[in-house]
């Protein structure tokens, strides 16, 4: 593995985002009457919520158990029982190949 450097000649330079905290402060200050925070006349009350509906949403019952449901329940009942199934002849097929080879090792050795 070889690293490649390569000269150029525009760099990126950011210009014009950095801030300058001491006139953002004097700015503040400026607005606020001489001291850093705003100072209000009087308390702001909250505003009233407006209601333009109902808040509360009510959901429709859930539908009865049609067969179709039921077929599609038992399908994925049944596919899920066949993975398990599968991965258990799996690891016996695993299993017995190791024994096997144990046991062809020993009556070499």
């Amino acid at each position: 593995m070889q690293t490649i450097y390569y000269r150029t000649e525009h760099f990126i330079r950011h210009q014009g985002n950095l801030v300058d905290l001491a006139a953002y402060r004097q700015k503040l200050s400026a607005v606020s009457g001489g001291d850093l925070a705003p100072v209000l006349a009087e308390p702001v009350a909250d505003p009233e919520p407006e209601v333009q509906g109902p808040q509360l949403y009510l959901l429709p019952k859930p539908a009865p158990m049609t067969p179709r449901r039921r077929s599609a329940r038992r399908q994925r009942r049944l596919r899920r029982a066949a993975v398990v199934l599968d991965l258990c002849a799996s690891i016996a097929v695993v299993a017995l190949t190791a024994g096997a080879l144990a046991a062809f090792l020993g009556l070499l050795g």
